[in-house]
């Protein structure tokens, strides 16, 4: 580990939307708010309208404990929803519904690890979780510019209710390069289990908690990215080294992560738990977990980036490849049904992880949308003509790929380039047309011989032809000629 990040302590709160639950956490509006014009993905409920009493919805509930089994925490018996008291325009009830160790409350998950996979080193990391709450997201505020120089904010409650688990480490975290590689892993595990879309606009906000030895704790809110949070960790390490170095004490504060210029900024003294106010929400009496609430979330907890990726590299896959895989759905989807349909591990990796992969990345393609993929039943055929030596996976990944990224429902038969019938002729016409080259392989000169199979390849025009078939019959044929010069 770097030696600028000893001594530093680094938790983070982790706030996800499950932008794929269907609705809102208590009432049957949109989760998915985006596209909605401003104030009309709402209800009394959300909106906090005198009388309007929230109703917790199942499918939030279920991702939340399908989350907490993806990360080896126990589940409660009971749901319990708590009061968060604060004052913001985006809150329209001056409360948040939430979850609380405390207070008669209890949280969707304790004590659970995160396990995630350091692709620096290629080892699995371990991080602790102290607590997932299950909470409603407030309402969204839009500023002139800077949240500190805006002269005035605009609201919008179509956010407002939206299920949001907050997941909170402890500081375990070794460095900011480990805080991002976390935040990244623990996003694809909730898009694994159906929770979200980590890709959508705002789906997740972090808050970092930093200390270095002789100084308060710091907490930088309001995080969007994965990039930043290595940015924003980075900057308020620096940050507090030179203050502790210029002989002054870090104070414990509440600061503002600014992306525009790549600096954390004052924002508020750090509230504590008491100002908070919590207490069990009576409106929300304890909700059981039932046994069918469980099944169906071990379903969707049961197949994981760690259990997927784990599962390729036994199929002796390269792990750079391997993880090319895992970490896009579609691509792991794929990849597993292609096996399953009798594709050969290793040539479905290549074509799956790497070069079909890669040239969807090149057409501007995403990569994340299963729409652009093509089927698993594809794959498999393209493997077993390779498998088969019908094609060499040179001329299927030069020739076929290509197309099948930009046609991906395309039969991949139809694909296929023609094949040369009669390869010895071929050959012959290139010994005859390079008469220089043949004289130099003669005299001596081997790398003639990959002169000569390079025009025998291009005198075949794009159809399909194994180079190492070429390259046997020119030995053979030169072969020959040297005995008859003898």
């Amino acid at each position: 580990m770097n030696n600028r990040f000893i001594n530093v302590k680094i938790g983070l709160e982790i706030h996800v939307q499950l932008s794929n639950a269907g609705s809102k956490l208590f009432c049957g509006c949109d989760s998915e708010y985006r596209g909605y014009k401003p104030n009309t993905n709402v209800c009394p409920v959300c909106l906090g309208l005198p009388g309007a009493l929230p109703v917790p919805s199942r499918r939030p509930i279920v991702l939340a404990i399908a989350a907490s089994m993806a990360l080896g925490c126990k589940v409660p018996g009971t749901v319990v929803f708590t009061r968060k008291h604060y004052f913001y325009p985006d809150l329209p009830k001056n409360y948040q519904i939430t979850q609380f160790e405390k207070a008669g409350g209890a949280p969707v998950c304790m004590g659970g690890v995160l396990e995630y996979l350091n692709t620096d080193s290629w080892r699995w990391e371990r991080v602790r979780i102290r607590r997932i709450n299950l909470e409603e997201d407030p309402g969204k505020t839009y500023y002139e510019g800077s949240i500190l120089t805006s002269r005035y904010a605009l609201v919008d409650y179509n956010r407002s209710g939206v299920p949001l688990l907050e997941i909170v480490t402890e500081p375990d975290i070794p460095s900011p390069r480990h805080a991002r590689m976390l935040v990244d892993y623990l996003l694809l595990t909730l898009e694994y289990i159906g929770a979200t879309n980590p890709r959508l606009e705002g789906v997740f906000r972090v808050d970092a908690n930093i200390s270095i030895e002789g100084g308060e704790r710091v907490e930088v809110k309001n995080i969007g990215s994965t990039q930043d949070v290595e940015k924003a960790l980075k900057f308020e390490i620096s940050r507090q080294r030179l203050i502790v170095e210029r002989g002054g004490r870090v104070e414990r504060e509440t600061r503002h992560w600014d992306a525009e210029r790549g600096m954390t900024k004052p924002l508020r003294l750090k509230e504590e738990e008491a100002d908070y106010l919590y207490f069990p929400d009576p409106d929300l009496p304890p909700i059981e977990v039932t046994e069918d609430m469980v099944m169906e979330a071990e379903k969707l907890a049961s197949r994981i980036p760690s259990t997927v990726y784990r599962e390729i590299e036994t199929m002796g896959i390269r792990r750079e490849i391997a993880w090319s895989i895992t970490s896009t759905l579609p691509a792991a989807h794929i990849f597993s049904e292609a096996v399953k349909l009798g594709a050969d591990p290793q040539i479905a990796a290549r074509l799956v992880g790497v070069d079909l992969k890669g040239e969807l990345k090149e057409i501007g393609k995403d990569i994340y949308d299963p729409a652009n993929w093509p089927p698993p039943e594809s794959i498999a055929v393209l493997s077993d003509l390779v498998a088969q030596g019908d094609y060499t996976y040179d001329s299927i990944k030069g020739l076929v790929v290509p197309r099948l990224a930009v046609n991906p429902r395309t039969d991949v038969k139809s694909l296929l380039p023609e094949r040369v019938g009669d390869v010895e002729k071929l050959v012959e016409e290139v010994l005859k047309r390079e008469e220089q080259a043949v004289k130099d392989y003669l005299s001596g000169k081997e790398k003639a011989l990959n002169y000569l199979v390079g025009q025998v390849m291009k005198a075949a025009r794009g159809r399909a032809l194994d180079p190492r078939q070429a390259r046997e019959i020119l030995l053979e044929k030169l072969a020959r000629r040297r005995a008859g010069e003898g």
